[in-house]
């Protein structure tokens, strides 16, 4: 029963946030448009199978971008091979606000292992349900978001999912604080991830996800929370 009832409380979710998202889009002004949707952590390509849907490749090019190097044969067997669109692009590195490299975790702390949605550049994301493997982290390339945003400006529309295991944090810090010179992002779907950090982190972001929601609005930057 209890199962059953997760599973129904899921669907209703998912029905009302493809109805939140059936709005968006029809309120976005895209058709003879320079248009691009950036899939932020596409893991398998979840995102970019659900929105495309709705943004459709006929009006967006669309950027996946996923850190995990376990995934790059399957994005690419499976999105970029299959779909052959020159509207398609995929970039093996993790969103951050430098062009570095970072540590990431996640892989082998349980059991969703190499191919897990879950694992992150920031330590602590999932500090409620284990400690962060150091010894076992593998490096990744980073690059700065808030300023491949910044050579965007003959985009008109720019629609953003940010699922990115904690890293949203810093990212859209940065983003607002640089929002004078990106003018053109019309959506941020957004999944906020301190729900699964231990106790002291998750209060310290939570207060950070109050500010950064605050500062959304202030800045007049549509966005939806996502899951």
């Amino acid at each position: 029963m209890y199962k059953y009832l997760k599973n129904l409380v899921k669907e209703i979710i998912i029905f009302f946030l493809q109805v939140r998202v059936i709005f968006i889009s029809k309120n976005i002004n895209f058709k003879n448009k320079k248009n691009i949707f950036i899939d932020l952590g596409t893991n398998k390509g979840q995102g970019f199978l659900f929105f495309k849907k709705f943004f459709k490749t006929k009006y967006f090019e669309y950027l996946l971008v996923e850190p995990n190097p376990n995934l790059k044969n399957y994005i690419n067997q499976n999105i970029i091979n299959k779909y052959k669109s020159n509207k398609i692009s995929f970039l093996s590195k993790a969103a951050y606000v430098q062009n570095t490299k970072k540590k990431f975790f996640g892989l082998v702390e349980d059991n969703r292992g190499a191919l897990s949605e879950g694992a992150s550049i920031i330590k602590g994301h999932n500090s409620q349900m284990y400690d962060a493997n150091e010894e076992k982290s593998i490096d990744v390339d980073c690059f700065d978001f808030p300023e491949y945003l910044k050579k965007l400006k003959d985009y008109d529309n720019i629609v953003i999912k940010m699922d990115v295991e904690g890293s949203e944090y810093i990212l859209l810090e940065k983003i607002i604080e640089n929002i004078t010179e990106i003018q053109n992002i019309k959506h941020i779907f957004i999944e906020f991830h301190s729900r699964f950090m231990n106790k002291d982190l998750k209060k310290k972001f939570r207060l950070k996800e109050i500010h950064i929601k605050d500062s959304l609005k202030k800045n007049k930057i549509s966005f939806t929370l996502w899951i």
